[in-house]
């Protein structure tokens, strides 16, 4: 690693870290120059300065496990993702705006920009003034990349909005696959296989807040 690039390279590691950890993963950063990673105490994988996810094949020990270690690949390439785009793209210049932002993505009426701090990337996504000389309406969406890119190709006009799901309805979604797994007898093999597939790909997509919640509430229904 070139002098000139260590400073990215340990920038991308340091959000990698706080990404992971508020997906409640313990993650280190540690003198070796790699990300260790941890969950329910036992190792699980580690990460390094390229986004490369090494891990033991005997580390991973059932489902839960390896839901974790595709949570661990998720973000770091994503953080690979914005960080790139970070550091080619220009600065936000708009009348009013106090704070340093960047334009991480610019298309019609729409802006996605984005802030590096020292709690991590924030990201925000806003309309552009008739003159685009200012923008207006912002809406902020903090550390959640997927959740302003998606908000941007709508306000955009690039994706449909009535295709969007909410954290919400995809919870309710990811539910009626599962009641129906468990009670439907009816279902063909295939559409087990679709329903079970559904679900893993919300999994994915659902804050681990949210399916803790999802958890926590199905255990007290059946209390």
């Amino acid at each position: 690693m070139s002098e000139e690039n260590a400073p990215q390279k340990e920038r991308y590691l340091r959000e990698v870290e706080q990404k992971l950890l508020r997906k409640e993963l313990d993650a280190r950063l540690l003198e070796d120059g790699l990300i260790h990673v941890r969950w329910n105490e036992k190792p699980l994988c580690s990460v390094d300065r390229d986004g490369i996810v090494r891990f033991r094949p005997a580390d991973i020990t059932g489902p839960e496990v390896d839901k974790r270690l595709r949570t661990v690949i998720q973000a770091a390439g994503q953080v690979k993702e914005y960080m790139r785009i970070f550091e080619r793209a220009p600065a936000l210049k708009a009348a009013g705006l106090e704070d340093s932002y960047k334009v991480l993505a610019d298309f019609s009426d729409a802006v996605l920009a984005g802030q590096l701090g020292k709690k991590g990337a924030r990201f925000v996504t806003w309309e552009w003034d008739f003159d685009r000389q200012g923008v207006h309406a912002g809406h902020y969406h903090m550390e959640n990349y997927d959740a302003a890119k998606l908000d941007f190709a709508a306000r955009a006009g690039l994706i449909n909005e009535q295709r969007l799901f909410s954290d919400e309805q995809l919870a309710v979604i990811k539910n009626a696959c599962e009641f129906a797994l468990e009670d439907d007898a009816t279902l063909s093999y295939a559409e087990e296989k679709q329903l079970q597939s559904v679900q893993e790909q919300i999994e994915l997509l659902l804050p681990q807040q949210e399916q803790e919640q999802e958890q926590h509430s199905e255990m007290e229904q059946t209390m």
